[in-house]
């Protein structure tokens, strides 16, 4: 497979994986947005440029599927939150693109997973709070597809400050669906990497056979 096309196709099953768990994440109910998983695996496997792609179509396509399924109107806002998942591929390609380092044993591959959770989930919940405290007055609209709305309200009785009362419920949340998703994108990344190895396999084996 030419090496253009495998980037468009992995990109695009990428995508439709994150549309696809997502949206059982969000029908079911699930504690988690299990978003950005194959986002993050295909920035492991690909690098930043296919990851921030996945990143940017991912949003868009999922606000208007939710609002087909659930008749809401369409918010360009809620399509903001894309800068959220780019931040988060960022974070992945920062701490990842020295395979030698990233892959040198399980315990480092480990600790550097927990640290691309960890500093994609302070990206995440950081940038999301300040777009509703900054962004979202212009608008002079509700959030869509929030999680959070009903908990910052509360806060804000409680005369916690705008960006608090956004970021404080963000974080339990956020931090646990960054662990899901950067633990369950490496083992997808895993699995293209036993693909690689079978395609490479079977192409030794093909050749010896020709021979």
């Amino acid at each position: 497979m030419k090496p253009t096309l495998k980037k468009v196709l992995f990109c695009l099953i990428a995508l439709i994986g994150d549309l696809l768990t997502s949206f059982m994440a969000y029908y079911f109910k699930l504690p988690f947005f299990f978003d950005t998983e194959f986002a993050v695996a295909i920035t492991f496997y690909m690098g930043l440029g296919p990851g921030l792609i996945v990143a940017a179509c991912y949003n868009p396509l999922m606000i208007c599927w939710l609002c087909i399924y659930t008749g809401t109107p369409f918010s360009f806002y809620d399509c903001l939150y894309t800068i959220c998942g780019m931040l988060i591929v960022c974070a992945t390609w920062l701490f990842s693109r020295n395979k030698k380092e990233f892959l040198f044993s399980r315990p480092l591959t480990f600790l550097y997973l927990l640290i691309i959770a960890t500093v994609s989930a302070v990206f995440s919940f950081t940038s999301a709070s300040l777009l509703d405290t900054f962004v979202l007055p212009l608008f002079k609209t509700t959030t869509g597809f929030s999680a959070f709305d009903n908990f910052s309200e509360v806060l804000r009785e409680f005369e916690m400050g705008t960006f608090l009362s956004y970021l404080v419920p963000r974080i339990p949340l956020t931090a646990l669906d960054r662990l899901v998703c950067t633990f369950a994108g490496y083992g997808v990344y895993w699995l293209m990497l036993r693909y690689d190895d079978f395609q490479a396999a079977r192409g030794l084996s093909l050749a010896d056979y020709e021979d």
